[in-house]
């Protein structure tokens, strides 16, 4: 009887303490003899499971703590296979000479990154070959079109994240999705919500940690805490600090020549600034431009006459690093005092808070 005992003791404490395995089972056509395949973990390059592949097959196996996006591939070869991966079996059927082409079943979440690609991909490579674009264009009216292009495109793969997240709130790859749109997102609130809204089986993994950790970062400036102070020089050079604005309402304005939203918003701030400049208010624009000839010709362009800074470092600018500034525009209201009073005002939102203060 005690023995018994023992064995199920055994087996209960076996089911409580086993961790979930995944298994990679692999049929590959064509492949060398004894090639030798690994499975790497794409954000760190730590190397989780290895094997070598025999009459065309292959098998590994492991644990992993959360579920993330792996790359297996072969020693030797450049070519490697993005897999997103839980602990779960997955079965891939490839030919080496195709590698690419490879087909992967009985993963749920591979199955949502699959979808992901198919949908996302095509779009991304067009506003990547937009940006390519637009930065080199000096043709304004060429300019102009392309970054309205550029605009149209934003938005389908802002449509199509909704889509996605909303139709998979528990997937891991809705975190993975977020995390890839959020330099296209209308700032941290924006992030905050579409994040807030996924179910707890979503915020799993590297992605999500990382859109959290976006999250806190952006909380540093909170609306009620002291403005970090910075210094930085203006287009001639001088340097201009945070500092020397006490005693009036500032509007610091993250912006770039090549941002079209930025370039749409600037009427509305030339307008404010029109408006209340002499009832003590003034704006300071902080430029992610990394060339001075582009940047110099949106301030005449949109008739920007108040104070602009910029280190010409794009998105290494040192005031955007300083206040993880991870998409533009945004902007940060400060009182006489320096003390943050609002954040990402845009359109009428601007003009009333402006009203509200000083007249």
């Amino acid at each position: 009887m005690k023995t018994i005992l023992t064995a199920l003791l055994l087996l209960l404490g076996n089911s409580i303490f086993a961790q979930p395995k995944f298994q990679i089972n692999g049929n590959i056509a064509n492949a060398k003899p004894n090639m030798l395949v690994f499975l790497m973990n794409g954000n760190d390059g730590k190397t989780i499971a290895t094997d070598t592949v025999r009459d065309g097959k292959f098998t590994l196996k492991g644990s992993i703590a959360e579920p993330d996006i792996f790359q297996l591939g072969f020693v030797g070869y450049k070519e490697a296979l993005d897999i997103f991966l839980d602990n779960d079996e997955v079965n891939i059927t490839a030919d080496f000479n195709q590698f690419s082409a490879a087909t992967i079943t009985g993963s749920a979440v591979q199955s949502d990154y699959q979808q992901f690609k198919s949908t996302f991909n095509p779009i991304r490579d067009r506003l990547n070959y937009l940006v390519q674009q637009i930065n080199p264009e000096k043709n304004s009216f060429k300019r102009d079109s392309l970054i309205q292009l550029y605009e149209l495109s934003k938005g389908k793969v802002l449509q199509e994240a909704t889509l996605f997240a909303k139709g998979k709130p528990g997937s891991p790859v809705s975190s993975f999705v977020l995390f890839a749109i959020s330099p296209l997102l209308n700032g941290n609130e924006d992030l905050e919500q579409r994040y807030a809204a996924l179910n707890p089986s979503a915020k799993k993994g590297t992605f999500a940690k990382m859109i959290e950790q976006t999250i806190a970062e952006a909380n540093l400036n909170k609306v009620g805490t002291v403005a970090l102070e910075f210094s930085q020089k203006d287009t001639l050079g001088k340097m201009v600090s945070l500092q020397s604005f006490r005693g009036k309402y500032v509007l610091i304005d993250f912006w770039a020549s090549w941002c079209g939203p930025c370039r749409a918003e600037n009427p509305n701030l030339v307008n404010a600034f029109k408006k209340y400049s002499s009832k003590n208010f003034t704006v300071l624009g902080v430029s992610l431009d990394d060339n001075k000839a582009s940047w110099m010709n949106a301030i005449r362009k949109d008739k920007l006459t108040w104070t602009q800074v910029s280190d010409l470092q794009s998105w290494n600018n040192q005031v955007a690093q300083l206040y993880k500034i991870r998409s533009i525009p945004a902007n940060y209201l400060l009182d006489p005092n320096g003390k943050i009073i609002a954040r990402d005002l845009r359109g009428e939102e601007l003009q009333i808070k402006l009203k509200e203060l000083l007249q």
